[in-house]
């Protein structure tokens, strides 16, 4: 999602075309409220050249919430839960909480597919298929 909000970065066009899947009838995109929260740090931050303002940043996250198509899930308590018991299975420490914690929301949705650069962050998790939307 933060790269359909960078036009100077190779990854808009193809990221474009990712979210523009929600207008069809056989789609469905999800993202979590952990999501958005990611995309601030990083819109704002150094790895973003020059790094977008704090109201532009703002500005992108809510116009992503109120796409069509594009539902936001809830963080809730029993996926909370979930998460702790994926992260004791798993032996799973410090920041790759989060990748389990979207693991875990995904397993309470029956949500099967993610898309992410970063799939080996979910390959060992049954019920789970990683796909990279840029290869």
């Amino acid at each position: 999602m933060i790269y359909a909000t960078l036009a100077a970065d190779p990854r808009h066009e193809r990221a474009q075309l990712v979210l523009a899947q929600r207008q069809r009838p056989e789609v469905e995109l999800f993202s979590s409220v952990q999501n958005l929260a990611e995309m601030y740090p990083n819109l704002t931050g150094p790895k973003n050249q020059p790094p977008d303002s704090p109201e532009l940043a703002r500005d992108k996250i809510r116009s992503l919430t109120r796409l069509r198509g594009l539902t936001v899930l809830p963080l809730t308590v029993e996926t909370t839960h979930l998460v702790l018991d994926l992260c004791v299975e798993g032996g799973i420490t410090r920041q790759d909480y989060f990748d389990r914690q979207l693991a875990a929301l995904m397993i309470r949705e029956k949500i099967a597919v993610i898309l992410t650069e970063n799939t080996d962050d979910f390959r060992d998790i049954p019920g789970i298929t990683p796909l990279n939307p840029f290869k």
